[in-house]
């Protein structure tokens, strides 16, 4: 089944999606959109939950947010879960472990790896090479363009390209680009 057959979750159930909308956090749960201050208590508690479960993710929030804890809580939700995707972000199962989203502080951020989840297939880390050649091969670009537009020698290219099949278990740009849908990442 495609992500356009299905709905998003929190559509219909009490399942919590949070996306970012102009730079505000919102969530869509039990067929409504809202901002993040107007989630049930007990959401916001298994938020909560979860820093408290990672010293590092504490020690990171507390550096850019020292005198608030919500503006601790809201950076995490915004650096864990703020792409729109298929998979619910909370239910009451639980806190889901993150998801890759295209946010506009990768490669700068100092807490990239952190508080975001590194995204990982089959084991392995994908870096941020990686994660742009997945973007690339799934475009109708040939080798050399694509080579050409990341800034790597042919040579170069064709190894991390070999590199990245390794890492995904693939041999094509079709299968390469199958896990990139299913991993967020295009």
């Amino acid at each position: 089944m495609t992500n356009q057959n299905k709905l998003l979750p929190g559509l219909t159930s009490d399942a919590v999606e949070f996306f970012i909308d102009n730079d505000n956090i919102k969530a869509i749960t039990n067929g409504s959109v809202m901002d993040l201050t107007q989630l049930p208590f007990s959401y916001m508690q298994m938020l909560q939950d979860e820093i408290d479960k990672d010293h590092e993710v504490k020690i990171h929030l507390f550096d850019m947010h020292p005198a608030s804890s919500y503006k601790r809580l809201e950076q995490f939700v915004k650096c864990r879960f703020g792409g729109l995707d298929y998979k619910a972000d909370m239910s009451t199962d639980g806190v889901q472990d993150g998801e890759w989203w295209p946010c506009p502080l990768r490669g700068t951020c100092a807490s990239e790896g952190v508080l975001c989840k590194a995204v990982q297939y089959n084991g392995a880390r994908l870096d941020h090479q990686d994660i742009t050649l997945v973007q690339m091969l799934s475009t109708n670009n040939t080798n050399d363009v694509i080579a050409s537009e990341m800034n790597l020698p042919l040579g170069s290219f064709h190894l991390a390209k070999k590199k990245l099949y390794q890492k995904l278990g693939v041999q094509t740009k079709q299968e390469s680009t199958i896990i990139g849908q299913r991993l967020n990442l295009i």
